[in-house]
């Protein structure tokens, strides 16, 4: 970069760090490095405390990509004594923990401050970074005269922890002298060590209602028979905190059990709960109030004890999506148990919770479950006719088949709006019934017939969801079905045929589907050119080269792609592919797009150069798609035609052009580039060239 625009890049920024305008501050702080570091990092330190959130974190962002420089430690850790600025002393914070264990070293020397915030931070940031290496320094620290200090050096101590940790935490947990909370730091300290203690190493802290439920949670690490028994115990306490603490370690306990192991403990919380009448009622009672993470604890807890009344409450937990896994999983491994428990509640449920035990039913399978969805086949909610037809599609109930060819009808009929869904959810209930694969079976047989026979004065639109599933059965001895709806009075109709017909040999194109190529309607010959583009026959060729002459855009568009496919599978050589297609270059703008987009999947210096004949070209989109290409495809000499570009009027134009003039290393461009600088008023522009000047001159 020249002296002379670099002392006016300089000039921008400094003038653009004071701007009142917080997005300004923000674009000035991502352009500082450009300055040496030693001028930029006052400035950067001084961004720490600005009143943006915004500008706080591109300046931490910078000061992490700076971090080796001698003055950044420092100031950062004196930035965090800063009591009257809580922005600048967390933008500090987060900063020191980017920079990472290069820290450390400044970092323990500061733990002898005589700020007890600063000692506190400290290891807090320590904790963040999880250096093991500062794992004797902070023991040390578990002596410290403020308990604030004490419990943060257990937390951070958590993190990288050793064995060492692990038994100076303990003497804190025990040490009845010590402030609660430091104890209460040190033993959920221990878990993410995984430091080992049993029942009697815990014994000083499992009468205490506070310290418990950390107790209880390092026992699920032990998982030997004194800890389940303690926590079998727990599970039926008053205290909930400890009651639920001791439900997460049982279930901790039971992930790492082998399989004998499983089903006596399993049988064990059984038991305990059908003697606790209570604690069932009560873990469901907390079910709608837990936090997200005691929640995933309680729902796995109930299905454990495979108590009835706990599956409704599931089901409503699982409405919402950061635990409808779970909650849908417990509910499917309970089996019969739920079937039961919906059947006898089904008329209370609301229509969404409805919806998704049509789901698990369809997973869960069995007599009751299809005859709920079958009646469900009948409700007057759309919504829930669509999720039982398609469980009943994922049960196989081949039951259901005349059901749902009624239902499929009726709703194919239907003006509503919601209708569409149902015809897509009954299409995919029948294809179900006879999946790709199985096309010689039984029931892929009842279910063609049954289709065939309905087509015969049947509305469009019901011929159209018929046409839809014998597509996507895909039957190849139904291809004569299927060619016969080429005649069909409607396009929508015959669109679907080309579509089912493509399906049904994949491998190269049928005589009915290229004879849909001269079909009056456009739909279909776009159909038709979109299928030829999948067939393996290089005969289909000269058909879609006639296509690219198509009065209609899109069908020619369509056929310009399939050519570039067909290249893209070796069907047709590059150089040919480019000249078949190179007079649609030249066309409107859907089929020149469609034209570039065929040169980027053909590839090469042929592809690349043709592209270089739409760069004059009004649209952006279409210029931006061969810039696109030829930095990709071109040799050298093609890409520095791209130079011209550079002052481009469409921003997305120059933007392109200047990042792959960039990637592709061509210097000449560095002078229009840097002249470009000059007068660029777009930001996203301006960065791109910066980080293009920065990679040419490196």
């Amino acid at each position: 970069m020249s002296t002379e625009v670099a002392d006016r890049e300089r000039q921008a920024i400094l003038h653009d760090l004071a701007n009142p305008d917080e997005e300004m501050r923000r674009l000035a702080v991502e352009r500082l490095l450009a300055l040496s570091i030693d001028e930029a990092l006052p400035h950067l330190l001084e961004g720490l405390g600005d009143s943006s959130w915004r500008v706080r974190k591109a300046v931490v962002e910078r000061l992490v990509s700076c971090g080796e420089h001698e003055g950044v430690g420092n100031a950062l850790i004196g930035a965090l004594a800063d009591g009257e600025n809580s922005g600048r002393r967390n933008s500090a914070f987060e900063a020191l923990v980017g920079i990472g264990n290069a820290m450390a070293p400044k970092l323990l020397v500061s733990l002898q401050s005589d700020d007890v915030d600063v000692r506190k931070l400290v290891l807090d940031v320590l904790a963040g970074i999880g250096d093991p290496e500062c794992n004797e320094a902070v023991i040390g620290m578990l002596e410290d005269q403020d308990p604030n200090v004490r419990a943060a050096a257990a937390d951070a101590l958590g993190v990288f922890g050793d064995e060492a940790a692990g038994r100076a935490m303990h003497t804190v947990a025990v040490n009845a002298k010590e402030d609660s909370l430091v104890r209460l730091s040190a033993l959920r300290a221990l878990a993410p060590i995984e430091h080992t203690l049993c029942v009697e190493d815990l014994s000083p802290v499992l009468d205490d209602s506070l310290l418990r439920p950390a107790a209880y949670t390092l026992l699920g690490q032990v998982g030997d028979d004194a800890s389940v028994i303690c926590l079998l115990k727990g599970i039926t306490l008053s205290s909930r905190a400890s009651r639920e603490s001791a439900m997460a370690a049982l279930l901790r306990i039971l992930s790492k059990a082998d399989g004998g192991h499983i089903d006596r403990l399993v049988e064990n919380i059984r038991d305990t709960a059908r003697a606790n009448e209570r604690l069932v009622t009560e873990t469901v009672e907390r079910l709608p109030d837990a936090d997200l993470a005691t929640r995933m604890t309680l729902i796995q807890f109930l299905g454990l004890t495979e108590d009835p009344v706990c599956v409704v409450p599931i089901l409503e937990a699982g409405s919402d999506e950061a635990i409808a896994e779970v909650a849908h999983a417990t509910l499917e491994g309970l089996g019969q148990v739920t079937v039961a428990a919906l059947e006898t509640s089904w008329n209370r449920l609301p229509m969404d919770l409805r919806s998704d035990a049509c789901q698990l039913m369809g997973r869960i399978g069995g007599d009751k479950a299809a005859c709920l969805l079958l009646a469900s086949l009948d409700d007057v909610d759309s919504g829930l006719r669509a999720h039982a037809a398609r469980a009943l599609g994922d049960l196989h109930c081949m039951e259901a088949l005349g059901s749902l060819v009624r239902r499929l009808e009726s709703a194919a009929l239907d003006d509503e709006p919601e209708s569409e869904e149902e015809v897509a959810a009954f299409i995919d209930a029948l294809v179900a019934l006879a999946p790709p694969g199985a096309t010689e079976s039984e029931e892929a047989q009842q279910v063609i017939q049954m289709l065939a026979s309905r087509l015969e004065g049947s509305g469009e639109d019901v011929r159209l969801a018929i046409a839809s599933v014998l597509g996507r059965i895909g039957r190849i001895e139904d291809e004569e079905l299927v060619a016969g709806l080429l005649r069909d009075a409607s396009a929508r109709v015959r669109r679907a045929a080309v579509e089912a017909l493509a399906r049904l040999e994949p491998g190269a194109a049928s005589e009915p589907l290229r004879l849909a190529l001269a079909d009056e309607s456009p739909l279909v010959r776009i159909a038709a050119a979109g299928a030829l583009g999948h067939s393996e026959n290089p005969a289909v060729i000269a058909d879609l080269q006639r296509l690219i002459h198509d009065e209609d855009t899109r069908v020619s568009a369509a056929a310009v792609r399939s050519i570039g496919a067909h290249c893209r599978r070796d069907n047709v050589g590059a150089d040919e592919a480019v000249e078949l297609i190179r007079h649609a270059l030249g066309c409107d703008g859907m089929v020149s797009l469609a034209a570039v987009e065929s040169l980027c999947m053909i590839g090469g210096h042929s592809a690349a150069s043709a592209a270089l004949a739409v760069l004059d070209r009004n649209e952006p989109e279409i210029v931006q798609s061969a810039v696109v290409c030829i930095g990709a495809h071109g040799e050298e000499e093609t890409v520095s035609e791209l130079v011209s570009l550079v002052s481009h009027e469409s921003w997305s134009v120059r933007a392109e052009a200047i990042q792959t003039l960039a990637e592709r290393g061509i210097r000449r461009a560095v002078p229009p580039i840097l002249r470009r600088l000059e007068t660029e008023q777009d930001s996203f522009v301006r960065d791109a060239i910066l980080r293009a000047l920065k990679q040419l001159e490196d």
